[in-house]
């Protein structure tokens, strides 16, 4: 699986985004060094899982479309 990468701006708002839940929910104030290694660990650990069920997901829609499309065909036969 190609690394996922990141532009500056998305990884700046969820370096932002964790900053502010640690502080609301652990009384945990994360400094910008810390929190950037925490979010390269949070997508390097945890991205290829979320990759993965997306793509399952976008599977699973793909397949549902293709199946109504073939009903659809199948009504438009001449008998």
């Amino acid at each position: 699986m190609a690394e996922i990468k990141l532009n500056l701006h998305e990884k700046e708002d969820i370096r932002s985004k964790l900053v502010d839940y640690c502080e609301e929910n652990f009384n945990l104030t994360l400094e910008q060094f810390d929190a950037d290694f925490f979010v390269d660990f949070v997508i390097k650990e945890l991205g290829p899982v979320l990759y993965n069920a997306g793509i399952e997901e976008a599977i699973k829609t793909h397949l549902a479309y293709n199946e109504r499309v073939q009903e659809e065909m199948d009504l438009k036969k001449i008998l």
